[in-house]
């Protein structure tokens, strides 16, 4: 199957009111720089239509893959789809879906049309019935709506349709804080994640860093508290600040690279214990991996050799011989009545240190 265009829909950013404009235009010149640094040739055009962008691929027969590669680097998209285009005309419509349908291998399908617009002549309902009546009178095949095995989208929108058969996730943009205890580590942490961070930017081209100093709150942990249930103080206070700084940030949830029982703190009871400190959602993409999958991922995305120089990390100081592995959020809340929590947090989102990268 050829595809000549890629269709690009967003979410979010159509909701931002008299500022709309602003943020397509935004998304329109990330996804051009993205395309035009990885594969320059191969965009004839990107336009804005009714909620979408749609990029005109300028080979007649490409190859699509770095471009698609391309296109999931770009931050703020919901999903984009690889299409061809077609008309607001059904006998069309038919021949275009039979066209699709005919080079997949499937028993059940369905037809999922959509129209931006109410000034589009063409039902959806109407798409959906006839367009899929011809499918199966054609290639005796059957409906299933719920768990098809092949699907054929139909998007109407402005003077044009356009067909295609699956829908590929978009990225949600990242703001990046990393909590270090220099003077008592060397900075070499610091100058790592810049480096993983300049690597990273080939998904968003540019990112916000903070640097939390945690030394002060690590200080105060090991004169005050039970040397077993340190770490997972250290991780509570962490994740107190980086609620913080989601909210002024605005973002939606916080993310972690915790995996299941990779360390002592990573337990399901010591990751429960930790958590109860926000109302954040907390995602980990990572929980269920091995070292292995995670050392495979990270080279696929090209931050393994990063990732493997040396550094002190910040949760490894004063870390005792026996930590906890399964605490009880209420034994470590007990620890903290002996801490300034609230004095702490604000102290140390107060001095964080933000960079432009």
């Amino acid at each position: 199957m050829i595809f000549d265009h890629i269709l690009c829909h967003y979410s979010e950013i159509g909701l931002k009111g008299k500022n709309r404009r602003f943020f397509e235009d935004r998304l329109k010149a990330n996804i051009l720089e993205t395309v035009k640094l990885q594969c320059p040739e191969s965009v004839k055009s990107v336009r804005r239509y009714y909620g979408r962008l749609v990029i005109k691929i300028a080979d007649s027969d490409p190859d699509l893959q770095p471009l698609i590669n391309a296109v999931k680097d770009v931050l703020g998209l919901a999903y984009f789809a690889p299409a061809f285009e077609s008309v607001q005309e059904m006998d069309q419509l038919k021949t275009d879906a039979l066209r699709l349908l005919s080079e997949m291998g499937f028993e059940t399908f369905r037809i999922t049309a959509r129209r931006g617009g109410s000034d589009i002549p063409l039902r959806v309902q109407r798409v959906n019935e006839e367009v899929g009546a011809h499918i199966v009178e054609t290639m005796s095949k059957k409906v299933n709506l719920t768990l098809p095995d092949a699907n054929c989208y139909i998007d109407m929108f402005h003077d044009r349709a356009f067909v295609y058969p699956e829908r590929i996730a978009g990225r949600a943009k990242a703001v990046f804080v990393h909590f270090h205890s220099v003077p008592y580590t060397t900075p070499a942490s610091i100058e790592k994640v810049r480096e993983m961070i300049v690597t990273l930017n080939r998904f968003q081209m540019r990112s916000k860093l903070y640097l939390v100093e945690l030394a002060p709150i690590q200080k105060q942990i090991m004169e005050e508290t039970a040397a077993r249930f340190r770490v997972l103080l250290y991780r509570r206070f962490m994740l107190r600040i980086t609620d913080a700084i989601a909210k002024k940030e605005r973002a939606k949830a916080v993310v972690t690279g915790e995996s299941l029982g990779q360390v002592a703190s990573q337990t399901l009871e010591n990751m429960a214990a930790v958590e109860r400190v926000t109302d954040m959602s907390i995602l980990r993409p990572l929980v269920g991996f091995d070292k292995q999958e995670i050392i495979d991922r990270a080279r696929d995305i090209g931050t393994y050799d990063i990732s493997i120089q040396p550094d002190q990390d910040c949760c490894s100081l004063f870390v005792p011989k026996s930590p906890a592995t399964k605490a009880k959020a209420e034994q470590l809340e007990k620890e903290e009545e002996a801490l300034s929590v609230d004095e702490l947090v604000a102290a140390a989102v107060e001095s964080a240190e933000t960079e432009q990268i």
